[in-house]
């Protein structure tokens, strides 16, 4: 069967254009994790950008008001993400929870509630429709990827999530966490917590399995040494004191301080510098975010100490 699913193997500008002009802050970590593909490294073979609109419309007809779902897939990057997912349905969280009240007055839908929650409705179905291609993918690329069901889909708003759910979607595992975002002209000036025998550095390749030994999250040295980082080391240039990270979607992610040096402002610092330093190579919107576990409050102190809110929830 023919699929309805539009498949690039590079990021087709029309789709930046849309998303940038009408679905920004959403869209952001999708249209992040396309310019990543513009970093040394940051493309594969096995890269595809899959487009599904209602009506079957083609990218280039598509309108503001046209619902919608993209994503970027690449299925040679698990264990890590997979797959960065967006429908256009984002930008009106409470549509679904208007669509399954069951106390909408007939006056309410005459004033085009119902209209907004067909286009809604239809945006989930675009979704849908772009996970049976990502299906179809997977299947293709090997029979051993073909025997594992699962795919690992990163910063999926809940929002997108719960639609899905409402299609039928199946999650095997679902871990929700608070999408904090800061905007980088509002990032505050900290005092250096380095002494005078530490220095700045990007994370060398040589300290990756200790970056590595310090966190849970599933991450590879072939991704690791592909993103932005932000390290203070001692002057022996060996020793590494706290780091942070850049995730392919440009999230603050990996921030960590050894046990010995913290609570001395080191962590705060290295967010600070990475984001000033690195942020511009993605793209010059300023916005940044990381996303951060409701059960971990140092991170969340960190976000907040940096001038972040939480704007939305996200899953993994």
């Amino acid at each position: 069967m023919p699929s309805d699913v539009a498949i690039y193997t590079s990021p087709p500008d029309a789709l930046e254009t849309l998303l940038r002009a009408h679905h920004v802050p959403h869209a952001l970590p999708l249209l992040r994790r396309m310019r990543f593909t513009r970093f040394p490294g940051g493309i594969t073979e096995h890269t595809r950008i899959l487009f599904a609109a209602a009506g079957g419309a083609e990218l280039g007809d598509v309108t503001a008001d046209t619902p919608f779902a993209a994503a970027y897939l690449d299925l040679s990057r698990g264990p890590e993400t997979e797959i960065w997912l967006y429908s256009s349905l984002e930008r009106r969280p409470d549509a679904l929870v208007s669509a399954a009240s069951q106390s909408r007055s007939a006056a309410t839908r005459e004033r085009g509630t119902a209209k907004e929650e067909e286009k809604e409705e239809a945006a989930a179905q675009c979704a849908r429709r772009v996970l049976a291609e990502v299906k179809r993918q997977r299947d293709a690329y090997s029979a051993e990827r073909a025997a594992v069901s699962t795919i690992l889909a990163g910063t999926l708003s809940e929002t997108l999530r719960l639609a899905l759910l409402n299609q039928g979607v199946v999650f095997a595992q679902v871990n929700v966490y608070d999408k904090w975002v800061f905007r980088l002209d509002g990032l505050p000036d900290v005092p250096s917590p380095l002494a005078p025998d530490m220095g700045w550095r990007g994370f060398r390749r040589e300290d990756i399995p200790l970056m590595l030994s310090r966190t849970s999250i599933k991450r590879t040295e072939r991704t690791l040494v592909l993103l932005r980082s932000m390290a203070v080391y001692r002057d022996d240039g060996t020793t590494p004191v706290a780091w942070a990270l850049l995730g392919p979607d440009s999230s603050l992610s990996g921030l960590h301080c050894e046990e010995e040096y913290r609570g001395k402002g080191f962590a705060k610092a290295v967010a600070i510098r990475i984001l000033r330093e690195h942020l511009k190579d993605y793209d010059d919107d300023g916005r940044c975010w990381a996303d951060v576990a409701p059960d971990n409050p140092k991170s969340q102190a960190v976000c907040k100490s940096l001038g972040g809110k939480v704007a939305w929830a996200v899953s993994w």
